[in-house]
């Protein structure tokens, strides 16, 4: 079980576990910096003391490496260790999923866990999640939604939001949806 699995990799589940979804294989502009994860996940793991997971495609991989070179945390990284199905078991025992606009950030919300979806260059109007479990997180910037796949300017719909505007909306969700 995916359980399993995850206690196999040193999940514990008397804490926090918490999903960073740090890809988006088709569309550079839509990944919020990898610096930026990093940041988070030590923000959280300092916070919370959570149980961190790193998810993605192969194609994230550099992606994933570039996270765990500048978190301080030890990050599980499962990025492309995972199809689709394995990941949505993943996805179901986890407390939270913090992602960019990726395959992932639907999934986690149809399962029933609460999700941070990080929006830039795409339109949430019309690409969310439709879930009450999820939530949009967006700057407004001038040149947002251009729909984009890659930034010809300076990437301001991402690199504007911060580690600790992440951070308190995930200490809220997590507070609200409270494991049983």
């Amino acid at each position: 079980s995916a359980k399993d699995l995850l206690r196999s990799l040193g999940v514990k589940f008397d804490r926090p576990v918490v999903g960073l979804g740090i890809g988006s294989t088709n569309s550079r502009a839509k990944r919020w910096p990898a610096g930026s994860f990093a940041q988070l996940a030590d923000k959280l793991k300092a916070s919370l003391n959570a149980d961190l997971l790193l998810l993605g495609s192969n194609g994230d991989r550099s992606v994933a490496d570039e996270v765990i070179a500048n978190s301080n945390s030890n990050l599980i990284d499962l990025t492309g260790k995972t199809n689709v199905s394995e990941a949505a078991a993943v996805l179901c025992v986890i407390d939270l999923m913090v992602s960019n606009d990726m395959g992932l950030a639907h999934v986690s919300p149809a399962v029933g866990t609460q999700t941070l979806v990080i929006f830039g260059p795409t339109d949430p109007v019309t690409t969310r999640p439709f879930s009450d479990n999820a939530e949009v997180i967006r700057r407004e910037v001038d040149c947002s939604p251009c729909m984009l796949r890659d930034c010809p300017i300076d990437h301001r719909c991402m690199i504007n939001i911060s580690a600790d505007d992440i951070l308190t909306k995930a200490l809220h969700k997590l507070r609200l949806h409270e494991r049983k």
